[in-house]
């Protein structure tokens, strides 16, 4: 008799443990965060074969994925040759590690001897290449001239900055337009392509 007790028990007991696993609702699917971490008082250095191309003192970098933002930054250091040749502000950095490309927003751009002057709203450094391009119109002052253009692309082997598309040059009280120029950044002497057109006076309607 207690044979049979025992037995219906254990049968009760499986029959509610599989009626409750049967009824009972699955847990939610866990949820897909993407990991992260904040760094803070970090350097970053980009570097190509070894060599240094840029180096970043940030007081709060934040890593998700492959894709690296910096804010509250010191002066970023371009290098070339392992010597620092161009020096600059920024707002915010984006760093894509896998393409290695830079993003600089709102940047100010310097030479060393600081007789170079370049703003633009937005810096695209291509690690692979060693470019430091600007897809929107730049801002730039040396030896007293202001100069406008829509575009502009740095070729760091070639120590070459281009300056193409609207070129504009304000001279004084006097305005300018070439189709193109080319700034040394070894010899700190630019040239002038195309024809150079007056345009008028400063402060007069074009």
């Amino acid at each position: 008799m207690a044979k049979i007790i025992i037995i219906a028990l254990v049968v009760l007991a499986i029959a509610v443990y599989l009626i409750f696993h049967f009824f009972a609702e699955p847990p939610p699917p866990p949820v897909s965060v993407p990991p992260s971490v904040q760094l803070l008082e970090s350097r970053l250095v980009g570097r190509k074969d070894g060599a240094r191309q840029w180096e970043i003192w940030a007081q709060s970098v934040l890593q998700a994925g492959e894709s690296v933002t910096l804010n509250d930054m010191d002066e970023i250091i371009m290098f070339q040759d392992d010597e620092p040749y161009l020096f600059i502000d920024a707002q915010r950095a984006v760093w894509e590690r896998k393409p290695d490309i830079l993003y600089l927003h709102d940047a100010v751009v310097r030479d060393e001897d600081e007789t170079f002057y370049l703003e633009s709203d937005l810096l695209i450094w291509a690690g692979s290449e060693e470019t430091l391009a600007s897809p929107e119109s730049v801002f730039i002052r040396w030896q007293g001239l202001e100069i406008d253009a829509a575009e502009m692309l740095l070729k760091a082997q070639e120590n070459l900055l281009y300056l193409k598309d609207d070129v504009r040059i304000r001279d004084g009280s006097m305005l300018w337009r070439v189709e193109s120029a080319v700034y040394d950044l070894d010899q700190e002497s630019m040239e002038f392509f195309g024809s150079l057109v007056l345009e008028g006076e400063v402060g007069e309607s074009e």
